[in-house]
């Protein structure tokens, strides 16, 4: 699927934007296009890494996307932090991160 086309998906759909599995990350040059377009079209993106803000704060391409982003939610997931009460997130070492 080319971003010309995943963008009318979205549009056609009207959805926000989650970006998760895999790591977004490691794609961080190519996410940069594709989030400019969405955001620039009114949508909300969520970004879900592995890694910490500040790992991503050391990457310039994890950082081009922070303009883009609502919000990131950082850290890897551990079975051993599980916690369900928890909104967004799965372990209570994640973060949910608004201001980068």
């Amino acid at each position: 699927m080319t971003v010309s086309e995943l963008l009318r998906f979205v549009e056609e759909a009207d959805f926000n934007v989650t970006l998760t599995g895999g790591d977004p990350i490691y794609q961080a040059r190519n996410l940069l296009p594709l989030v400019k377009d969405l955001r620039g079209n009114g949508r909300t993106i969520w970004l879900y890494t592995g890694f910490t803000i500040e790992q991503l704060r050391d990457m310039p391409e994890a950082t081009a996307l922070f303009p883009y982003l609502e919000a990131i939610v950082d850290g890897p997931f551990i079975e051993a932090l599980r916690d369900t009460t928890l909104r967004f997130r799965g372990s209570s070492n994640q973060q949910i991160i608004t201001e980068f």
